[in-house]
């Protein structure tokens, strides 16, 4: 009988052991992934500072809105939320612009549009400056929009 309980109790302690040490194995593999996901895509210091030439008008709102309904919704969603229809597929994710409206500074964004990173495609040889600036705006403008009230409405 004391030769089973000692087998048992090396079996016991040879499992604790073993999914300790995957779980600090696996552990740190995500703490890792989230600190990855946590560095913020910045742009330079000398683009951040940019100033939009394109005053904040409700025409310029409703230009970047046509551009960004026509070519930004895919990844960004409707909403500006960063859910759009090929959102699921994209590594990383795109970014909820209704989230980030108000904490970025245009320039910023601008820098961000013109040229790109990853999934996202750089914009600058499709787009005018004006039209980035009109983007730019209407991202800014998403921190004032009902999430419920759809972008397309007017």
């Amino acid at each position: 009988m004391k030769g089973y309980r000692k087998y048992t109790a090396a079996l016991i302690l040879i499992f604790f052991l073993l999914s300790g040490s995957y779980l600090w194995a696996h552990g740190d593999k995500h703490k890792k992934q989230k600190e990855q996901k946590m560095q913020h895509w910045a742009a330079p210091q000398e683009e951040k500072l940019r100033i939009n030439p394109i005053p904040l008008t409700d025409e310029s709102i409703l230009r970047g809105k046509n551009l960004y309904t026509k070519d930004c919704t895919g990844c960004h969603g409707v909403k500006g939320d960063g859910k759009g229809p090929d959102a699921p597929y994209m590594t990383p994710r795109p970014s909820n612009l209704k989230a980030m409206a108000g904490h970025h500074q245009d320039g910023d964004l601008s820098w961000k549009i013109r040229k790109g990173k990853g999934a996202m495609p750089a914009w600058e040889e499709l787009f005018s400056e004006e039209q980035i600036w009109d983007l730019v705006n209407y991202i800014q403008s998403l921190k004032f929009i009902d999430q419920k009230t759809p972008l397309n409405q007017e």
